[in-house]
């Protein structure tokens, strides 16, 4: 009997993810461990646009029973229960539609990690700034403003 734990492909499509869409700078966990995972910043703030990402791309492609199910699970308003809900999806669907809400977790990972100051955004990395250069003229606030949510994967940016 195998003693490693089955873990429903998920690595060896994590490592495809990883192959085919190599800008990825995180280490790409299923959700439900990624979110219970300890951290300053609140991950589970984040869920929203990811949640709604799902859905979307979900009812797109007509999966309206798996749109219920994350429904069902964010109305426990439990994070982890949604997070399960959106990891069990991920293996009833095709692989194409596994692949896109694949990037949606990577996308929501890599964020949250910006945020977490885990890594740093290419367009920083290229040059230190200091905080004066980040300000620029005409702003009406001195304060930092929080960073808007990332823009769903695919769509352009």
């Amino acid at each position: 009997m195998n003693d490693t734990k089955k873990d429903n492909g998920y690595e060896e499509e994590r490592k495809k993810l990883q192959e085919k869409r190599p800008k990825c700078s995180v280490d790409l966990q299923p959700m439900e461990q990624w979110v219970k995972e300890g951290s300053d910043f609140c991950r589970p703030c984040i869920l929203p646009v990811t949640i709604d990402w799902y859905r979307q791309e979900l009812t797109e492609r007509g999966h309206l029973e798996l749109v219920e199910e994350i429904d069902k699970a964010r109305m426990s308003e439990d994070p982890d229960a949604t997070c399960r809900a959106m990891d069990a999806i991920k293996d009833r669907v095709p692989i194409d539609l596994k692949y896109r809400l694949l990037e949606f977790d990577c996308s929501t990972q890599e964020h949250a990690a910006e945020l977490e100051g885990e890594i740093i955004p290419p367009a920083e990395a290229s040059q230190e700034s200091s905080p004066s250069e980040l300000h620029t003229e005409g702003s009406e606030s001195e304060t930092p403003q929080e960073p808007l949510p990332p823009e769903p994967p695919g769509t352009g940016q």
